[in-house]
């Protein structure tokens, strides 16, 4: 069985908490492939590894938006921003 190919990354990500850390970081290891989620409160960069094979960037970044955190490639819908704590809104 050959080891399969990690890809590390590091994303844009809005939130102020840690309320939003583990919202973040939840949403993105529900995604198959990804082995590991890790987001900075501070510099609002998440770090990810993940198998190529099995997600993408693009499905993980869907995945944060419709948990309600805005990505650098997605918003997340206005209903779902909304519905945060008020902690954990970041828009102006």
């Amino acid at each position: 069985m050959e080891a399969k190919e990690q890809k590390t990354v590091i994303i844009q990500v809005q939130g102020n908490c840690p309320m939003c850390k583990t919202r973040i970081e939840n949403a993105a290891k529900e995604i198959s492939g990804v082995s590991s989620a890790n987001w900075d409160q501070n510099t609002k960069q998440l770090h990810l590894s993940f198998d190529e094979s099995d997600t993408s960037v693009e499905m993980i970044s869907k995945a944060i938006a419709k948990a309600g955190h805005d990505t650098d490639k997605y918003e997340a819908d206005i209903a779902t921003y909304a519905a945060l704590p008020n902690c954990c809104k970041y828009r102006k």
